[in-house]
């Protein structure tokens, strides 16, 4: 099964392995948006149904990562402050609350990675369901 990531436009990029993953990523995460910063949401999973939404913002080292399976985000103990990020060219900026951004970006693409090596929920972190 191939998982791609997807960056805001749509724009789908086959993910042959981690380190792709973790290129594409990287890659992404510096692109300027039309909104003149570097906030965006990103997802990963097979063409048909994402799995993984990204939510980063570079600039501020922030992301939101969710399990669109069961709208789970990773967590931590301790977010300290809510991102913008560019969405979709359709919807543009959103606001990502506090309460879910709880990782820095490396975390962020840490688990971008893990997922694409073993096409599983990533571990290691805490999981909240959000309603």
């Amino acid at each position: 099964m191939t998982l791609w990531l997807c960056d805001y436009h749509g724009h789908p990029y086959a993910l042959s392995d981690p380190e792709e993953a973790g290129r594409r990523f990287d890659e992404q995460v510096r692109a300027v948006m039309p909104h003149g910063g570097r906030g965006q949401t990103l997802t990963v999973g097979p063409a048909v149904q994402p799995v993984l939404r990204v939510d980063v913002d570079i600039d501020a080292d922030r992301a939101a990562v969710r399990w669109l399976p069961d709208n789970s985000y990773a967590t931590t103990p301790e977010p300290d402050t809510g991102i913008t990020v560019y969405e979709s060219a359709d919807a543009g900026l959103v606001e990502i609350p506090t309460a879910l951004v709880g990782l820095d970006t490396a975390t962020a693409r840490g688990l971008v990675m893990e997922y694409v090596a073993t096409a599983q929920r990533p571990a290691g972190l805490s999981w909240i369901r959000q309603a």
